[in-house]
């Protein structure tokens, strides 16, 4: 009985998140959302003590990243999950400001029970990331996701670097986790883009690099031009 209590609670709370608006206004939670995200990068992608670190050879030969810091993920009988985040593009070397998206399905590999998820999916190939230009799309149907290579993996020619795609990684925890987005839908955030930027919440003018971003956009951008 307990168990299935704590399971209403984090459903209660994955429901609320995905209410349209809620907080929109605020700059303070775009803000948020971009700051966790440099950490996720600062911790994922640059540190240089673990093993399992996303490879940098395939951000340096992206065409963008999308990053969710502590995605929720709940297990019931029907599993759930839903994040906000953010979506750069990479272009010549450079980045543009975070344009916000969201991510949720009714059902996303392993159960694990109710824990925070931090993901990030490496966009390959232009085709894939003008999918984020779009109001929403469905992963696996619309484009090609598959679980991120680790260390020599990497460097294997596989079919979503050929063709384009998206590799995901995920982690919980401080580990990696096996975690399956086929079918999980994104769909962009024009509230937040607009909260954030105040002229703009086009994502196709902010991922074009033609609207500066706030300092929390900047710092975000500067992380990632470590990555080279």
């Amino acid at each position: 009985m307990k168990k299935t209590f704590q399971y209403l609670i984090v459903l209660g709370v994955i429901v609320a998140a995905t209410l349209p608006g809620a907080h929109a206004e605020d700059k303070a939670v775009p803000d948020l959302i971009v700051d966790k995200s440099r950490i996720v990068v600062e911790e994922l992608i640059l540190n240089r003590y673990s093993d399992e670190d996303l490879p940098r050879d395939l951000v340096r030969h992206c065409a963008g990243l999308a990053i969710f810091p502590g995605m929720l993920k709940g297990a019931f009988f029907i599993g759930g999950s839903y994040g906000k985040g953010v979506v750069l593009k990479h272009q010549n070397g450079q980045w543009s400001g975070p344009a916000f998206i969201s991510i949720g399905a009714g059902s996303l590999g392993i159960q694990f029970g109710g824990q925070s998820v931090d993901l990030i999916l490496v966009v390959m190939g232009e085709e894939a990331m003008n999918f984020f230009l779009s109001s929403k799309f469905k992963l696996g149907a619309d484009v090609a996701v598959a679980a991120g290579p680790v260390g020599a993996q990497a460097t294997a020619a596989t079919e979503i670097l050929l063709k384009g795609g998206i590799y995901s990684y995920s982690r919980s925890k401080g580990a990696f986790i096996g975690l399956s987005l086929e079918g999980a839908g994104i769909a962009s955030k024009e509230e937040f883009n607009k909260a954030y930027y105040k002229t703009t919440e086009n994502a196709q003018i902010i991922l074009s690099g033609q609207v500066e971003p706030p300092e929390s956009g900047q710092r975000l951008i500067t992380t990632l031009q470590r990555t080279k």
